[in-house]
């Protein structure tokens, strides 16, 4: 959401939603008319997918022709002036367009590209011998199924095979590119590159210990485990009203079915209200890979714990297949963009939660960009998890570091998608309460991820001295050697979950979720009115009622009072938060 010049986009969203639309859905005309091209392949140019960091990778072999690959091509979205502008007067307390979100139809019309520019990336996938084409409901991404050699000569790149981190894949060594004609309608073209795959941000199943075990003491004298529910009186939920009118989604990957079962087992065995769930699939294709059960069954019961209960929980997933390397579990960003969409799309969820990232210097940030800002424009709000290795994610001799680890000390970076500035970044603390739950005081995790990004803009919403987005804008409990949540995990072979019960965990990845049932709770107490979180958080952080975390670092940066970037602004008082956001005009109402 980056600030915007042009004077006649400011003019238009002064005004109503219905003129903006009237306006916008005009130029669209003149677009269609300007996109029905045919796809001269004579002359070509660069797409903003560019050839993948490979320099501690051992190169295999170029992959053969006949080798199959599967192609996200995101769209450019239009009017891209007006949408920042548009969005902006969202969050602008006395604008007209003031929390007048869009639907997902209305966010299409003004803002997609349009069916005949989709049409004509499909038909040139066609020509150039793809299967399996599908333009996704919002138009802003076509799939399709291919081989090795229809990719290099639709997109004049080269694809090779690569090993690294003990982690073999693909990557294309030259930068993807596109007929000139179709320039101005794709963005990126996904899918060339599966060695570089986020990672979820807590224990691996392999390292989860049974919820009997005794949890460290070294730095922390009351430390503790809690169950999720557990979260609602540390956090001072108090009497605020319960997250019960708002449906959330939890984004990932590959089999989601015993991470559905281990919510109900949960909610079962501490006599919590069972909320009604589903899986939605961006693909037909069954997958047998749970090894990501220990990250959204944890999800799933942080946020219904400190939310009181929700409306419903959707399991987003891409239903891929990954090979587990080190005891973990990762997805590619082709995946990962057509899930991301398709909570978009659906725009059921008003708050989804990621608890996965990878690192800026590892990988390409900004992929789920423009899916991330429709999303905003209709009210959603995405929470990311900031990471588990501090300000250092970036590998350290050739090796990625493991979860709770620090990596190169010599090069600091932040993960996306927590560094969008469509997100809300959580970062990790260590927390100190009494006996009974009783909020004390938290401090920075040691591995709470944080710092400066090095390609997205700092957003308008985001007063910082830095020219790019800083990370995390909030923080919550994340230590799992100190204070970790107790949640449900089923017996499974391909999770590593080896006997049903309960178990420890934690990361920034239960930070995530925490947020999650937050504001989720604050949504439902204002009719799912509140929309991005961020806008307002930062607003108001002068008198919003944050934890503020003064104490301890992430590596680098120290947490210090008022924003920074270990903690951000702190972890939330929810009942305190509640009474806030009813008593201050311009958090929640057009006026000042």
């Amino acid at each position: 959401m980056k600030e915007k010049s042009n004077g006649m986009s400011r003019a238009i969203v002064g005004g109503r939603v219905a003129g903006l639309l009237a306006l916008a859905l005009g130029v669209q005309g003149a677009l269609v008319a300007q996109s029905a091209f045919g796809a001269d392949a004579s002359t070509w140019s660069a797409t903003r997918t560019q050839v993948p960091y490979t320099g501690d990778a051992s190169f295999q072999g170029y992959a053969a022709d006949q080798e199959p690959v599967s192609i996200t091509v995101s769209l450019k979205l239009r009017n891209q002036d007006v949408l920042e502008s548009f969005t902006q007067e969202l969050f602008r307390p006395g604008s007209p367009s003031f929390h007048q979100f869009l639907s997902s139809q209305d966010s299409t019309a003004l803002f997609a590209p349009t069916e005949a520019q989709a049409k004509s990336v499909a038909d040139y996938l066609a020509q150039q011998g793809f299967t399996n084409i599908q333009i996704a409901p919002n138009r802003l991404l076509v799939t399709a199924d291919g081989t090795v050699g229809s990719a290099r000569n639709a997109f004049r790149t080269s694809i090779g095979h690569y090993t690294r981190h003990d982690r073999s894949g693909i990557a294309n060594t030259s930068g993807v590119q596109v007929p000139a004609a179709l320039s101005q309608v794709v963005d990126q073209v996904l899918g060339f590159n599966t060695l570089h795959q986020a990672k979820v941000f807590s224990l691996p199943a392999n390292q989860i210990k049974p919820a009997y075990t005794v949890v460290s003491t070294q730095t922390n004298s009351s430390a503790h485990a809690y169950y999720p529910q557990e979260f609602a009186t540390v956090y001072h939920a108090g009497t605020a009203a319960t997250a019960s009118n708002t449906t959330v989604a939890v984004v990932g990957w590959g089999s989601m079915t015993n991470a559905q079962t281990d919510l109900t087992k949960f909610e079962s065995g501490q006599g919590i209200t069972a909320v009604p769930t589903s899986i939605v699939s961006t693909t037909t294709v069954t997958s047998k890979d749970d090894s990501g059960q220990g990250e959204w069954g944890m999800d799933a019961q942080a946020i219904v714990g400190i939310s009181g209960g929700v409306k419903k929980v959707v399991f987003y997933t891409d239903g891929g297949t990954y090979s587990a390397s080190a005891g973990s579990s990762g997805a590619t960003n082709s995946g990962l963009l057509s899930v991301i969409n398709r909570v978009v799309s659906d725009n059921t969820a008003k708050v989804v939660n990621m608890s996965w990232g990878l690192p800026e210097c590892d990988g390409a940030p900004g992929f789920a960009d423009s899916a991330l800002a429709l999303g905003v424009t209709q009210g959603q709000t995405f929470s990311a998890a900031s990471g588990d290795n501090g300000s250092y994610p970036c590998p350290l001799n050739g090796s990625a570091p493991e979860n709770g680890a620090y990596g190169s000390t010599t090069q600091l970076s932040v993960n996306y998608p927590a560094s969008s500035p469509y997100v809300v970044a959580v970062g990790g603390t260590t927390l100190n309460t009494s006996s009974t739950d009783s909020y004390v005081s938290e401090a920075s995790w040691a591995y709470s991820g944080g710092g400066v990004s090095a390609s997205e803009a700092t957003p308008s919403w985001q007063s910082s001295s830095y020219a790019h987005r800083s990370v995390p804008d909030v923080a919550f409990n994340a230590d799992w050697n100190n204070t970790p949540i107790i949640v449900y995990f089923t017996a499974s072979s391909t999770s590593g979950i080896s006997q049903s019960g309960y178990y420890l965990n934690g990361g920034t990845s239960l930070a995530s979720p925490l947020f999650v049932g937050v504001w989720a709770r604050l949504e439902s107490a204002n009719n799912n009115g509140l929309g991005f979180a961020a806008p307002a958080l930062y607003a108001y952080s002068g008198s919003f009622p944050f934890h503020d975390v003064a104490t301890g670092s992430n590596g680098y940066y120290s947490a210090t009072t008022g924003r920074d970037n270990a903690t951000g602004w702190g972890s939330i008082d929810i009942q305190a938060a509640s009474t806030f956001i009813t008593a201050t005009p311009g958090f929640n109402t057009a006026t000042h």
